[in-house]
């Protein structure tokens, strides 16, 4: 853990969660280390083989994921929030059909 991190709310961020190993793994650090409180945000939920468990018993608050893939039933756990990207893509086709911008989509003024 790099930083000062006691009484703290520490967010991880990543672009994948496959097995869910490194990012559970970090998030005990934090919490061993005195953080408050994590949030975990991934932009996709692989969520492969012990993923669930892993995720679901590491302490965090909330693990927050896109719906870039599908999450059967099966692989939701009470501390899941899924994302949609819907309001990404129609902007993006908007854009796309109006001659505008997609790249518009990414500057910060969503």
């Amino acid at each position: 853990v790099v930083g000062e991190v006691e009484g703290r709310c520490c967010i991880l961020v990543d672009d994948m969660i496959d097995t869910g190993g490194t990012i559970a793994t970090a998030t005990e650090a934090l919490l061993s280390d005195g953080a408050s409180d994590v949030v975990i945000a991934a932009t996709h939920g692989v969520l492969s083989g012990p993923a669930i468990e892993r995720l679901s018993t590491c302490g965090a608050r909330e693990v927050i994921v896109t719906n870039t893939l599908p999450i059967p039933d099966e692989k939701r756990f009470p501390q899941l929030t899924e994302l949609s990207i819907a309001p990404l893509i129609a902007r993006a086709i908007h854009e796309v059909f109006d001659d505008g911008s997609v790249t518009s989509l990414f500057n910060g003024n969503v």
